[in-house]
């Protein structure tokens, strides 16, 4: 898989990756759906996460030799050192709960948790691509944009297929994510996957066979609900960040990825 590999690629022309302090990190967060919590029928959304230390970056580096593991199994692993509690839950008791959160929550603690590492600033020292020279680039957690939801992401996704049935589904979750990976070997499984998956049924109306009623269903109809799926799915973006050389004075663009905030 080589996450911290891929850091490392991303971040070619960073010759001084060690990050720097800047301020005191906030470690709570509020999520846009979070846990429903059977216990109390409540959804629990105020979560808590802890920086990493020294042992948990050796554990991930053992998980990071393991070639066929997924990008989301390693995100769910790290995650479930670094989250504290989700509301009332601790993770340490529960720790399939981060399997549970939608893709936006997963990130958005992920996020949180280069927060708690590394502070709320991360400084890198770059070379300029126009003149060479080294620049040192701060970047702020708060320069990625974060998608904001479209309606309630606790309450069903309602929709209506070509015939005029209304379905409904729920955004997308880690656990679906790994399931994609571990059993997809095409877009149109993963597809098939996604949408049997988060389809959410009536006891009376459910089919025997889920993903038999998904691969029945027309491509247009497929197509429009991975579409609805992606488009209802708030959260943190990781774009470039553009920077401006102190020496030539030229714009240049910064692309970083997820694995190169915590390990770049």
């Amino acid at each position: 898989m080589g996450i911290q590999q891929d850091a490392l690629a991303v971040a070619a022309a960073i010759s001084d990756p060690v990050p720097r302090i800047v301020s005191t990190p906030n470690t709570t967060l509020e999520l846009v759906c979070g846990i429903f919590n059977e216990a109390t029928k409540e959804w629990e959304t105020t979560a808590v996460v802890k920086e990493l230390t020294g042992e948990d970056e050796e554990a991930l580096a053992a998980l990071d030799a393991d070639d066929d593991l997924l990008y989301a199994q390693y995100m769910a692993a790290l995650l479930k050192r670094s989250v504290v509690t989700i509301g009332n839950i601790k993770v340490s008791e529960k720790p399939d709960v981060i399997d549970a959160l939608i893709l936006g929550d997963r990130d958005s603690l992920f996020l949180a948790t280069v927060r708690a590492t590394y502070g709320e600033s991360r400084e890198y020292e770059i070379n300029c691509p126009h003149c060479k020279k080294s620049n040192d680039v701060l970047i702020e957690m708060s320069e990625f944009p974060v998608k904001k939801p479209k309606g309630n992401p606790q309450e069903p996704l309602v929709v209506t297929l070509r015939n005029g049935t209304k379905q409904k589904f729920r955004l997308v979750s880690g656990k679906d994510s790994q399931t994609v990976g571990k059993k997809a070997k095409s877009i149109p499984e993963q597809n098939t996957i996604l949408i049997s998956r988060c389809a959410i049924w009536d006891d009376d109306s459910k089919p025997a066979d889920v993903e038999k009623w998904a691969k029945g269903l027309g491509m247009k109809d497929r197509a429009m609900i991975i579409d609805k799926l992606l488009e209802a799915q708030p959260g943190p973006e990781i774009k470039e960040v553009e920077a401006h050389c102190a020496h030539c004075e030229k714009p240049f663009p910064i692309a970083l990825n997820w694995a190169s905030l915590l390990f770049g």
